[in-house]
């Protein structure tokens, strides 16, 4: 193995190691998509390990040398093949925050890499996937191109994927799933060209960069238990209004949800935390893909929209969808909400914080004036 052939998966171990220190220190309160991309950088880790070791050990004599590369050669296919799978499932959970999916998704993925140990299982005793010959080398069976198919699968399920969550993603979220997905299938693709495939790793570290920039920034600009926007992204928001040359207008309205601490003190944190996640879910599915949404408080959220578009129309939407949500059977809570909404136009004498202040008057109104029709009705 010559010299320039150990660049490529060195420098990219050297960068997974890099990342993994990094992101180690890191207090991210997502864990499952800590530990998710954390599967993601070892299994890559494994595969790269594997395949240095694999070309080290290539043409050398010994009948142990034999055994220990049909050993190696096999966990570096399953760990490449398990890596690929292991980003189409984290672009899922980036694109859809969702536990249950991406439980059955990983389901999928066990069932596949099964058949896949199962395949180089056999393969040791018939050699059709890859066998080691006389001289300790490496070769190529005659259906080595089932590895091919079986990395394609993983391609055809980030494509599916994007297809099926297209509504629910952003730009920043189909910038992310076309480029894993364009990754993947230049890996599989330099797998066919150059049979060494020490140029896939030069992709996977791309990619793997790029989604670490992607959860530091989801870290500090997005709301770990809601998977919307924070105060902070909001902020992000108003600045980037600011900084258009022309005057912007755009309608807000502020929810606030009604007596969280007794949903929590009757049923539980967990359960408050599902009502907040429930108001989110609510919004994202009233809003359009080019409104502004963001829970800027403990139990308060935002919702921004061009001015052009009527957010009275918005706000019933919103109301339809939580009365149709509490008339579910086996609820273990009613979710009530109060509000307020204005109009906020940039480069004016009314600062952002003041303009807050002013919606949140709106939403106390709202909250005394619903105390004061309870009352009445209790009468």
């Amino acid at each position: 193995m010559t010299s320039s052939a150990l660049y490529p998966p060195l420098a990219t171990g050297l960068v997974l190691v890099l990342i993994l220190i990094d992101y180690l220190s890191k207090a991210n309160t997502d864990h499952f998509q800590r530990r998710l991309y954390l599967s993601v950088l070892i299994s890559i880790f494994t595969a790269i390990l594997t395949s240095f070791a694999a070309s080290v050990l290539d043409g050398r004599p010994g009948g142990a040398i034999r055994v220990l590369l049909y050993i190696i050669n096999n966990i570096f296919f399953i760990f490449q093949n398990l890596s690929y799978y292991l980003a189409a499932v984290f672009i899922d959970y980036i694109a859809n925050k969702n536990n249950a999916r991406i439980k059955k998704f990983l389901y999928i993925v066990l069932g596949i890499m099964a058949l896949n140990v199962i395949i180089m299982v056999i393969n040791i005793f018939f050699g059709f996937y890859f066998y080691i010959d006389g001289d300790n080398r490496f070769v190529n069976g005659s259906m080595f191109l089932i590895r091919f198919y079986l990395s394609y699968i993983a391609i055809l399920m980030v494509i599916i994927d994007l297809l099926l969550s297209a509504k629910n993603l952003t730009a920043a979220h189909i910038s992310l799933v076309i480029f894993f997905a364009v990754l993947i299938g230049s890996g599989a693709a330099l797998d066919m060209v150059f049979t060494g495939g020490h140029l896939i790793w030069a992709f996977f570290t791309g990619g793997l960069l790029y989604g670490y920039f992607y959860i530091i920034r989801s870290d500090t600009t997005q709301d770990n238990m809601t998977g919307i926007g924070n105060r902070s992204s909001f902020s992000e928001f108003i600045a980037q209004l600011n900084r258009m040359g022309s005057k912007q207008t755009y309608a807000m309205a502020l929810f606030d949800i009604n007596g969280l601490k007794k949903i929590n003190d009757a049923h539980g944190q967990d359960v408050g935390d599902q009502a907040l996640a429930e108001m989110a879910e609510i919004l994202k599915k009233c809003s359009r893909q080019s409104d502004f949404l963001a829970r800027i408080g403990g139990d308060e959220f935002l919702i921004a929209i061009k001015a052009k578009f009527d957010i009275e129309k918005l706000l019933a939407r919103v109301l339809r969808t939580l009365e149709s949500n509490n008339r579910k059977p086996d609820r273990q809570y009613t979710l009530s909400i109060s509000y307020g909404y204005s109009t906020y136009t940039t480069r004016t004498e009314q600062s952002i914080d003041e303009f807050l202040q002013r919606l949140n008057g709106l939403v106390f109104q709202h909250k005394k004036d619903q105390r004061s029709e309870e009352a009445a009705l209790a009468r």
